[in-house]
């Protein structure tokens, strides 16, 4: 089982940014949110998890993993690939295509996924993804939409 994650407006609320954000706070995750989402991980110990976010494009994967829990951190396996720049144009749903390739490149086009977003348009209608509010981010509505999803798979 794989969840597609992206962080703006799910680990990262747009409300963090009601207030100025210290420099050395930037790369940082609300606890809350990162609270919520890893409760729901802990009962789904077979859960791996891919960052979607636009995050992969600033940051290397070395320092987004550490940002999750101990507990957690080794189920964080990786970023979604980009897809070749002549192409995406190609593309209506450009976060969707990049979860297809991942999962292509990982013999796992038949396996249980979902995604978790702000942006329901990164995805077409009826994809399974959990749209987050972007102002509070990934929150008990969310946890619970994310329960549903494993416990079904």
């Amino acid at each position: 089982m794989w969840i597609f994650l992206d962080i703006d407006g799910v680990l990262v609320p747009e409300k963090k940014f009601d207030i100025p954000v210290e420099r050395e706070n930037l790369l940082k995750f609300d606890p809350i949110c990162l609270q919520i989402f890893e409760d729901v991980l802990q009962r789904y110990p077979k859960v791996l998890v891919v960052i979607s976010s636009s995050w992969r494009e600033v940051f290397p994967f070395e320092l987004v993993r550490p940002l999750f829990s101990p507990s957690i951190v080794e189920r964080i396996v990786g970023f979604t690939p980009f897809l070749d720049p002549k192409i995406i144009h190609e593309f209506q749903y450009l976060r969707y295509q990049e979860v297809l390739e991942f999962l292509r490149h990982n013999n796992a086009l038949d396996d249980f996924w979902v995604a978790i977003d702000d942006i329901a348009e990164h995805y077409p209608p009826n994809s399974k993804v959990i749209v987050t509010d972007a102002y509070n981010g990934f929150d008990a509505y969310a946890a619970l939409a994310l329960e549903q999803h494993l416990s079904a798979a």
